[in-house]
């Protein structure tokens, strides 16, 4: 039968998958009253340009080939005792072939021998197939075919019955000993690492750098994997083991211990990274300090980024601009440190504009008592009732850091303030904070 050929068959109301089917069996309903005649207004919102494109989908569905597979075997190659293969469409090569634990995403169709429809297809899902390498997700045969194929690649493939439904098939939807061409194109594909890989090293081997370093690839692989897919608390779980893993190895020269040193920094970054995404900045600071114990972070743009995010979102400005301005330094044209930046100066402005507006409040009722009495006793005393107010609040709220006292302020003020701010357990420094002298109130130290 050629493709051109009329050809009847019953109407399935929706695809079967051939996945449900091995797994846990399958229903489906035929339509009956299938019509060819539906109204226009059901594609209103597809694009639909000609008669053409129409044609060219269902030439996707219909077998190219309606000879016998073994004469299709004779213009392919084979992969192996069970696998042929025909190339359509070249992929990129520099990209790799597909890892054994990779997750791939592909289109296809697939047919059994002399039969024009497929027996399975991702278009008539209308969707494309993602599956993890090694879990048993797809048949052996397709996953084995996948793993040959670079991204972007087209082929065919004559797969065996032995890797498909084996000798007895799965009556009567699949024949025994039925072989299969599928029509495959790789759309990507990522090594997605494996947060195990460590111990499925032997424990007498776990501290020898040369064994466990590949291993540790594997869990910082599915650590970034977890990060593109928004597990951050995954990915922060993987990391740490592999830091866990680098940092109790036995390193037997110096070649080792750079090596060592080179992926812990990457390691580090990385956890930084993600503790500021889960807005945790004084771990993503630690990270950071464990970075200083490693290379100078002053010359790593990416660590001093991490860091004036994370002192940024504390409230630590002065620092931050510190970093992220030496991160600049390094890579003027950085758009994630100019965006950081002005974000840390429209921050900074308004904490000292909300600043400004609550000391000139606390500071017109001290000045309305010295209009009223002029003695210096009683002016302090209004002066330590209502600045002892204001001290308490940001001292109770967990969301200030520090509190930068006004200019002008009497010596008798200033210690007045320090009386208080040892009162409240709270303790305050000098700051030359822009070259200018300023009082700055911050809580105490946690043991």
């Amino acid at each position: 039968m050629s493709k051109d050929d009329d050809y009847s068959g019953t109407i399935l109301t929706q695809p079967l998958s051939i996945g449900e089917l091995i797994e846990n069996g399958t229903q489906f309903e035929i339509n009956t009253n299938f019509d060819d005649n539906l109204p226009n207004e059901l594609f209103d919102d597809i694009n639909i340009d000609s008669d053409d494109e129409e044609e060219d989908k269902r030439q996707v569905i219909v077998s190219p080939w309606d000879s016998t597979f073994e004469e299709l075997r004779k213009q392919m190659t084979q992969v192996n005792e069970f696998i042929y293969k025909r190339i359509t469409q070249e992929g990129v090569e520099e990209s790799g072939k597909v890892p054994e634990n990779g997750r791939a995403m592909i289109t296809y169709n697939a047919y059994w021998e002399s039969e024009i429809a497929p027996f399975d297809s991702s278009f008539m899902r209308g969707d494309s197939l993602t599956f993890f390498c090694g879990r048993g997700q797809v048949l052996p045969g397709l996953e084995e075919a996948v793993k040959t194929m670079y991204k972007g690649e087209e082929a065919q493939f004559v797969i065996s019955y032995h890797l498909l439904f084996r000798d007895m098939g799965c009556p009567p939807r699949v024949k025994p000993k039925a072989d299969g061409l599928f029509i495959i194109k790789l759309l990507d594909f990522a090594d997605v690492g494996d947060e195990d890989a460590i111990n499925k090293v032997p424990e007498e081997d776990r501290n020898k750098f040369s064994v466990i370093l590949d291993r540790v690839k594997e869990v910082h692989l599915k650590g970034i994997d977890y990060f593109k897919h928004g597990n951050l608390n995954s990915a922060v779980r993987a990391f740490h083991k592999a830091v866990t893993a680098l940092q109790f190895c036995r390193l037997s020269d110096e070649q080792e211990q750079q090596e060592q040193q080179k992926f812990l920094i990457k390691l580090f970054i990385n956890l930084a990274v993600c503790y500021n995404r889960l807005n945790y900045p004084q771990k993503a600071c630690s990270m950071c300090n464990e970075l200083r114990r490693l290379t100078n972070i002053n010359e790593n743009c990416k660590a001093l980024f991490q860091e004036g995010r994370a002192l940024l979102m504390i409230g630590d400005f002065q620092r931050a601009r510190n970093r992220l301005q030496r991160a600049q330094q390094l890579e003027p044209n950085n758009a994630e440190v100019i965006k950081e930046l002005k974000l840390l100066n429209s921050m900074y402005e308004t904490y000292k504009n909300n600043e400004r507006n609550i000391w000139q409040k606390a500071m017109g009722l001290v000045e309305e008592s010295k209009e009223s009495d002029k003695a210096n006793g009683a002016h302090l005393n209004v002066f330590k009732k209502e600045i002892g107010k204001y001290l308490k609040d940001f001292r109770d709220n967990d969301n200030n850091r520090d509190l930068t006292l006004p200019d002008g302020l009497s010596a008798d003020e200033v210690r007045c303030v320090n009386s208080l701010a040892e009162e409240l357990d709270l303790k305050m420094t000098i700051s030359d904070l822009g070259g200018q002298r300023t009082y700055v109130i911050a809580r105490n130290k946690k043991v």
